[in-house]
């Protein structure tokens, strides 16, 4: 079983580290476990060679070892995750250890678990499971906000989320707000002073027995269909953490009935505004192209 700790991935990028040394701590702590993480450069050019398929890193001539050996010596020595032991073996250094020396002793982390280990053999598909990692739980969390955390384009995010929910590891729920009401006239007119003043397009209204409802587009959430926990504790089951009424900008809209029960399964979910905390007129300043 291996495991991806979302408190390492930021401390790894906190610390100057990239998703890619991530991936060879993953590989070190899984093969070399029993032996405390400690591993020879040769032995882990032989493993990458025969189970992760790095062609160029056999043994006969004509091989690309000695480069190999010497990239990833600059990456063990400027990365946290690793260290250099006096006999000139190398040692992963323990979840634990690392999230207690740069987490202010916070030793808890949550996990998840890949449920291929073919994932680390390919980079693209292993930073899309990390960016899963980091996204997963319910919470708001913005794209660029996670761009800017792994230090790549707001678009590459979007790629990620999409292969992670159609490969059904982490499922991506469309949030949606709802706040102005009334004839279908009057929000469609509300829609295009949404967009002609602030640029800020929005989907299709609802549909209510009341009238027309405005929506307006807010950040997605994941849940991770896999098997996950926290650091130090058994795996948990899978739910999703809902912030306080009074701490969160948005109330899940009330629903009874037949509709709170497709609700709860949904890839779709309707919010209001707590505006105690966060109003329409927040939303329209923070997402308005226009204002400064």
């Amino acid at each position: 079983m291996i495991r991806i700790s979302r408190g390492i991935i930021k401390l790894a990028r906190g610390q100057g580290s990239n998703l890619e040394d991530y991936r060879y701590y993953c590989i070190a702590r899984h093969h070399y476990a029993l032996r405390s993480g400690i591993f020879s450069l040769d032995e882990f050019c032989d493993l990458l060679h025969s189970e992760y398929e790095y062609a160029s890193l056999h043994r006969k001539p004509g091989n690309d070892r000695t480069r190999f050996k010497q990239r990833l010596v600059k990456i063990i020595q400027k990365s946290m995750l690793f260290a250099e032991l006096l006999d000139g073996r190398y040692k992963a250094n323990s979840e634990k250890g690392l999230l207690s020396r740069y987490n202010k002793g916070h030793n808890k982390s949550m996990w998840y678990v890949l449920p291929d280990k073919k994932i680390l053999t390919s980079k693209k598909e292993f930073f899309d499971f990390c960016v899963g990692s980091l996204l997963a739980g319910g919470r708001f969390q913005a794209n660029k906000n996670i761009a800017e955390q792994c230090g790549v384009s707001v678009r590459r995010i979007q790629f990620a989320t999409s292969r992670n929910s159609k490969n059904k590891t982490f499922i991506k729920r469309y949030n949606f707000l709802e706040d102005f009401s009334g004839t279908s006239k009057d929000v469609e007119k509300f829609r295009a002073i949404l967009f002609n003043a602030h640029g800020i397009s929005s989907p299709l209204p609802r549909k209510t027995k009341k009238g027309w409802v405005v929506r307006l587009n807010a950040p997605n959430t994941y849940r991770a269909n896999l098997l996950c926990g926290v650091k130090g504790d058994r795996a948990q089951p899978l739910v999703v953490n809902v912030s306080k009424k009074e701490e969160s900008w948005f109330i899940p809209a009330f629903e009874t009935g037949k509709s709170k029960l497709v609700s709860d399964y949904s890839d779709e979910k309707r919010w209001i505004f707590n505006d105690n905390v966060y109003s329409t007129n927040r939303y329209i300043q923070d997402n308005s192209k226009f204002m400064s």
